[in-house]
């Protein structure tokens, strides 16, 4: 039981955070078999209440109904305490009786976390924003997932169309879907449909896989960064030694607003994708640049500002021209 217990708190620290887990039934089974394991309180409670006396005595406005451990002869009255405490038993007694005691406390606690969870589940599935909210959120998750998805890639030689994403096309409305699928997939389904769903969408839109996985929840990016690329010498970028210069780099990283898990995988896009005239940097280069921005005080939004500004002068010297 402490191990079943221990594992629900920690799944319930993230469990109505994410559209689909590895175990979406987790509390609607475990409270399924703590009520069982509670139930023996039943037995003990018909012994009790054998032995409490009727009482027809109107109880007063708001006053909560005693329990038949409260009213019965064997729990108060009847004899003195003392006089057959636990601690006049002998070890392995008491010994029982505490491990009952925790058996009960803990199942007693589980089963209120397992409700609190259930209902939370529940009041989840009936707001809509915060559902949509929280279907986008598992979704920029698994596309941050640099070997997963590139694996995935490697794996998949066409687009096949799964079962969740025909349950997609067939439901009246995104809500709909949403409040049906809500913990109801297994989380390697669900990563395939999104991995799957993000290809598909990518290329309606003329992307390339690696530019699905960089920009997935911003297609109209990727035009910016294309034309950026392209006219890249245009932004005085030249550094040492006929290099490009490192700092401008970080800027550009920043300003792509891709996270910075995912700015190695973007660097090896622009070194495949620039045709300027000066030499590319090595990403260690590239990332002590990083470091050193960071640890001055740079900001990535004040970065990103940076190279926007250069792009906006760039744009209005050729609007111009």
């Amino acid at each position: 039981m402490n191990v079943e217990t221990r594992s629900l708190v920690r799944f319930s620290e993230t469990f109505i955070q994410l559209f689909a887990t590895d175990n979406n039934k987790c509390f609607e089974t475990a409270q399924r078999y703590f009520n069982r394991i509670r139930s023996t309180l039943c037995a003990i409670k018909k012994v009790f209440q054998k032995t409490t006396p009727r009482s027809m005595v109107q109880l007063p406005e708001g006053a909560a109904q005693p329990t038949v451990f409260e009213r019965s002869s064997l729990s108060y009255g009847a004899c003195v305490i003392d006089m057959y405490g636990l601690a006049s038993y002998d070890d392995c007694v008491q010994q029982l009786y505490h491990k009952l005691e925790t058996l009960l406390a803990t199942a007693a606690t589980t089963l209120g976390l397992c409700h609190r969870m259930i209902e939370s589940e529940e009041m989840i599935r009936q707001d809509v924003q915060q559902l949509k909210d929280i279907y986008h959120d598992s979704c920029n998750q698994l596309m941050g997932s640099v070997r997963e998805f590139a694996s995935f890639l490697g794996s998949v030689q066409q687009l096949p169309e799964t079962e969740l994403n025909r349950r997609r096309k067939s439901a009246r409305s995104l809500d709909d879907f949403l409040k049906k699928e809500y913990h109801n997939v297994p989380r390697q389904e669900f990563k395939q449909y999104v991995w799957l769903e993000a290809v598909r969408q990518g290329h309606n839109d003329g992307l390339s896989e690696e530019e699905t996985y960089l920009f997935h929840d911003n297609h109209e990016r990727v035009r910016q960064v294309r034309w950026v690329i392209e006219h890249f010498d245009e932004l005085n970028v030249e550094g040492q030694q006929g290099k490009l210069d490192s700092t401008i780099l970080v800027y550009f990283l920043k300003w792509c607003g891709v996270g910075q898990t995912k700015e190695k995988r973007l660097y090896q896009y622009f070194c495949d994708t620039y045709r300027g005239r000066y030499s590319l940097l090595v990403w260690s280069a590239v990332s002590k640049e990083r470091k050193d921005q960071r640890e001055s005080g740079i900001t990535d939004r004040g970065a990103a500002a940076t190279f926007q500004q250069m792009i906006e002068k760039l744009q209005e010297e050729a609007a111009v021209v």
